[in-house]
């Protein structure tokens, strides 16, 4: 690997790790409300479109980066796991961006119609829309978030056997990835707790990127 390859994927790894968690601290709070409350907070939100946008751009930074962790594996006991993990981390960021893309797309489009709407019908059907659709996009969340957690896991595994890369950043990912699957599995969709299973995954990311480009 060249040294311009080795300096692109940590860069990549820390810019989309690094977005995604800035547009997530930015992300206004509106887990456990109802579809009318739920629409006007989008709607007050001037930040809401560039967050979402934040989010779909650090996806593909953020894997373009993974590949260079499986990248430093290659040819060592932790190669396998490693690419079982950035093709589970491509599937989970797949589905990942269905809840952002609609939260950024339709329902900000719902929002707007339905604040700037007179109360009636026009309101009522966009509260409509969103309550039957909005469902759906949170169970591709959950699944991301169980999906990422395990992608995680086992890039830890990876880390753990292949000895490229710091002994305990393989066991900060196993423990991360382990944290994100029960999240997943064991709060609601529409909960809080449930979108907390992304942070650990994102933040190990995070520090990789750095510990990769302090060994470009």
């Amino acid at each position: 690997m060249t040294f311009s390859r080795r300096l692109v994927y940590p860069l990549c790894l820390l810019a989309g790790s690094l977005l995604a968690v800035v547009a997530g601290a930015l992300h206004p709070d509106i887990a456990g409300q109802d579809g009318p409350s739920q629409l006007a907070a989008i709607a007050q939100s001037r930040a809401w479109p560039a967050i979402h946008w934040a989010f779909l751009f650090s996806f593909p930074l953020a894997l373009l980066g993974l590949v260079g962790v499986v990248g430093r594996h290659v040819g060592t006991a932790g190669e396998s796991p490693a690419r079982a993990g950035v093709m589970l981390a491509t599937f989970a960021y797949a589905l990942w961006v269905i809840i952002v893309a609609f939260m950024g797309g339709a329902g900000l489009a719902l929002a707007r119609s339905f604040a700037t709407a007179d109360a009636g019908m026009t309101a009522t059907r966009a509260v409509f829309v969103f309550d039957m659709l909005r469902p759906f996009a949170l169970d591709a969340q959950r699944v991301a978030g169980f999906a990422l957690g395990l992608a995680t896991a086992l890039f830890g595994w990876g880390l753990l056997d292949g000895k490229v890369l710091p002994r305990w950043l393989g066991g900060a990912a196993v423990a991360a990835g382990g944290v994100a699957i029960v999240l997943a599995l064991v709060f609601r969709e529409d909960t809080k707790a449930d979108q907390a299973a992304f942070v650990l995954p994102v933040v190990w990311q995070l520090v990789t990127g750095v510990v990769m480009l302090r060994r470009v």
